[in-house]
C-alpha cells in the first residue's frame, strides 16, 4: 500500500473545480527555468493544472500521478486542447514510472512533495528523481515549512473549510485533524467532501491527508544521500532567496552533479 495520500472522484473534482489553472506568477515561475526542447517530467501532476499549461506552450513534458482520478482528469484537458499528444502520461507511484528518458528538468509544485511523510521515502524518492535527470539536469521541489505544528492542536469534529460549486454541483470541504507526530513535523486529517445537486444532499467521500511539514534545513540532510546540490532556495514565485526569514514554503532549486 502507498504510503502518501492520493485523490478520490470527489476529491479530484473538487480541486478541479477549486484550482482548475496555475497562478500566472506561479507558472511563470516554473516556465522561467525551461527551453523548448527540454525534456520535462511532472511527477505528482495531478489533474494537470502546470502539465496541461506547459503543453499549451509548446513544451515536451511528462507526467504521473497515483490518483486514477486525476490522470483521467489529466487526460480529458489534454483531448480537449486538439493535439497529438505522444508524452507520457502515467497513474503510478514513483518507482512504477517507466521512461527511457533522462529529464533536463523535474519538478513538483504546489507542495505536493509534503505528502510524502516517512523519512525513507522520503530519501527513496529523491533517488528515484535522480536517476531519472540528466548530469546537471535540474530538480525544483516545494516544501511546506513550519517548526512548531503542535500549536495547531487537535480537533474532534470537522471543520468547514471551502465550498466549491459547478452548474448545479455544489461539492463542501470539511476537515479535522486526528493526529500529530511532533517528532517527525507530520499532521495526520481527515477530509470529508459532501456532494450537493441543487441543494440535495447526494453522496461524500472521506480521505486521510497525511502532511509533512519541514524544518528549515532538515531537508539538506535527506539531499546528503543523493548527487543533487543546490543551487538557490527560494520563498515564492519572484525569486526572493531564502536567508532565514519566518516562512511557510521553500521552493529548492537542485542541480544533479
Amino acid at each position: 500500500m502507498e504510503n502518501y495520500y492520493f485523490y478520490g472522484n470527489l476529491c479530484s473534482w473538487f480541486y478541479d473545480i477549486d484550482k482548475p489553472f496555475p497562478n500566472k506568477k506561479d507558472l511563470d515561475f516554473y516556465l522561467s527555468f525551461v527551453d523548448k526542447g527540454m525534456n520535462i517530467l511532472e511527477p505528482m501532476c495531478g489533474s494537470g493544472r502546470f502539465l496541461v499549461s506547459f503543453i499549451e506552450k509548446g513544451f515536451d513534458i511528462d507526467g504521473f500521478d497515483l490518483s486514477k482520478d486525476m490522470i483521467e482528469r489529466c487526460k480529458n484537458k489534454i483531448e480537449e486542447l486538439d493535439i497529438k499528444y505522444k508524452n507520457l502520461l502515467q497513474c503510478c507511484d514513483f518507482n512504477k514510472f517507466t521512461s527511457s528518458k533522462n529529464y533536463d528538468f523535474i519538478f513538483i509544485p504546489s507542495c505536493s512533495f509534503s505528502l510524502i511523510i516517512k523519512k525513507i521515502d522520503i530519501i527513496n524518492k529523491l533517488k528515484i528523481l535522480e536517476k531519472l535527470n540528466k548530469q546537471n539536469g535540474k530538480l525544483l521541489i516545494e516544501l511546506l515549512i513550519n517548526e512548531d505544528i503542535g500549536k495547531s492542536g487537535i480537533s474532534d469534529v470537522y471543520y468547514r473549510d471551502r465550498v466549491v460549486k459547478q452548474d448545479n454541483f455544489e461539492i463542501v470541504l470539511s476537515c479535522k485533524t486526528i493526529g500529530i507526530n511532533e517528532e517527525e513535523n507530520v499532521k495526520y486529517s481527515i477530509f470529508k467532501y459532501e456532494l450537493y445537486e441543487d441543494g440535495i444532499y447526494i453522496r461524500a467521500e472521506e480521505e486521510k491527508f497525511n502532511v509533512k511539514y519541514y524544518i528549515p534545513i532538515e531537508f539538506e540532510n535527506y539531499l546528503e544521500k543523493t548527487s543533487y546540490k543546490i543551487v538557490n532556495k527560494y520563498i515564492n514565485n519572484e525569486k526572493e532567496k531564502y536567508t532565514d526569514q519566518k516562512i511557510e514554503k521553500i521552493i529548492y532549486e537542485l542541480i544533479k552533479e
